[in-house]
């Protein structure tokens, strides 16, 4: 009776995990810039998360579980940091100049502007 009911908490963590990811990959898709697809791929280390834990708990191995728990919190560590990193070096790009922008050594430099034309 309860390895059924581990079974179905089990397969709904995976089914609530993958629409998690799958709404992330649609909203990064779909999504204008850089900037606001780094903010939809937000999603993707809880449904990850989910999945791995769902995945770890139909096996029912303690160990199994354990190690699970502990991918489950290097994905919640390493995914946010990358995701991170590719909007701190996305900020000099053309279609994220209209955003204020920090100090990146990374970025490209915006051209000096134009001087007036004498009339």
């Amino acid at each position: 009776m309860t390895f059924a009911l581990l079974q179905w908490a089990a397969n709904a963590l995976v089914a609530l995990g993958l629409l998690f990811i799958t709404c992330a990959i649609i909203g990064m898709y779909r999504l204008p810039s850089v900037l606001t697809r780094v903010h939809a791929a937000g999603a993707v280390p809880f449904g990850a998360v989910l999945v791995v834990i769902g995945a770890t708990l139909s096996t029912g191995d303690p160990k199994l579980i354990l190690r699970g728990l502990l991918v489950a919190a290097f994905l919640m560590l390493t995914i946010p940091s990358s995701a991170h990193a590719i909007a701190w070096l996305a900020e000099g790009r053309p279609d994220t100049a209209h955003e204020p922008t920090r100090r990146n050594p990374f970025a490209r430099k915006a051209p000096p502007p134009k001087p007036p034309e004498p009339r």
